[in-house]
């Protein structure tokens, strides 16, 4: 514990690099607290070592925590403006499995949809009718996890 105390702004320092670190090579930057914290305990770091504040646990704690609340308000929107996605940027899915018939393994509507397992994923169909157990229906459109069915026209 003396060492910690001793080498305060270098284990904050430390750590928010290592926060840091786990937030963009291991998360990816998909939960952006540990960025933020990092990037406070950097700021808490660098704040005791130029002398603006103390070099004491408690301030350190104070400080990590102000410079978190801080660095989220201030990266936030910018981090939601990014991930923001206009109707023009969405791109029609391109599948195998839009045209797929097969015939219906449970009743289904809107209201009450089924699911059916196909190539080892358990697919929620979606119809806007009413399709009873049997009926030969085709995948006309998918998203993650859901086919889009209808009724197949007989040939």
């Amino acid at each position: 514990m003396e060492f910690l105390a001793s080498y305060l702004i270098e284990a904050l320092a430390v750590l928010g690099i290592a926060l840091l670190a786990i937030e963009v090579w291991v998360l990816g930057v998909s939960t952006l607290v540990l960025l933020f914290a990092g990037i406070a305990l950097l700021l808490t770091s660098l704040s005791m070592y130029v002398g603006w504040i103390p070099d004491t646990w408690q301030w350190a704690l104070i400080a990590t925590t102000g410079f978190t609340v801080v660095t989220g308000l201030i990266l936030w929107p910018i981090f939601k403006r990014i991930q923001r996605t206009s109707a023009s940027d969405h791109k029609a899915v391109k599948s195998d499995l839009i045209g797929h018939s097969f015939y219906l393994p449970e009743d289904t509507s809107l209201q009450q949809p089924t699911t059916y397992r196909f190539s080892g994923v358990n697919w929620k169909l979606i119809s806007q009718e009413t399709l009873t157990k049997g009926t030969l229906v085709e995948v006309v459109d998918l998203q993650v996890g859901e086919l889009f069915i209808r009724a197949k026209q007989q040939d």
